[in-house]
């Protein structure tokens, strides 16, 4: 028997998140095996993408960190993001995410913030990202499922870090196949 290969959802782009990287934390390697990092977030933006069906804003991100979880083999990472942004009308967004990062020398080299790092392509890390708000015309947004793909990029002069997310809307299929 053949799989069907009709109805499955399909993604539209919604929002786009870029942050700065300002401070890495090595908590160390836990008691169950893997190495804790604390990745803390600095400046960054939250927003939608034109043409989006959903709730536009723009908004600061004004907190967050990633607790970044390295597999003992090294060939993955994963992702624990906590984060707050507030709208240019003052509505505060809760956006949570978690994902995998695939290790590879470019991405470990960002991550030791090697002074050779160089940005990299999307593609290293997928993420499923989640946005909590009680502002105005926001509310419906936890009603609604995302996954990201990132990239981080290395500024050559000043080494400044900065992850650059595009997040999708997943729109579930309706057929009856």
């Amino acid at each position: 028997m053949v799989a069907p290969t009709a109805n499955y959802p399909t993604v539209v782009p919604a929002i786009n998140q870029l942050v700065d990287v300002v401070a890495k934390r090595v908590v160390g390697v836990r008691e169950n095996g893997p190495t804790l990092i604390h990745f803390e977030f600095g400046k960054g933006t939250l927003e939608t993408v034109e043409g989006w069906a959903g709730p536009a804003f723009k908004a600061e991100i004004i907190h967050g960190a990633d607790w970044l979880s390295f597999d003992s083999d090294e060939k993955h990472a994963h992702i624990d993001v906590k984060a707050v942004a507030v709208t240019e009308d003052g509505s505060t967004i809760n956006f949570p995410y978690h994902g995998v990062v695939t290790l590879d020398a470019a991405v470990l080299s960002i991550f030791n913030m090697e002074p050779t790092s160089k940005t990299i392509p999307f593609g290293a890390s997928t993420n499923t990202h989640y946005f909590h708000s009680g502002g105005k015309g926001l509310e419906g947004l936890e009603n609604m499922t995302f996954i990201g793909n990132s990239r981080m990029t290395v500024n050559d002069e000043t080494r400044q870090i900065q992850v650059e997310t595009r997040i999708s809307q997943v729109i579930a299929a309706t057929g009856m196949e």
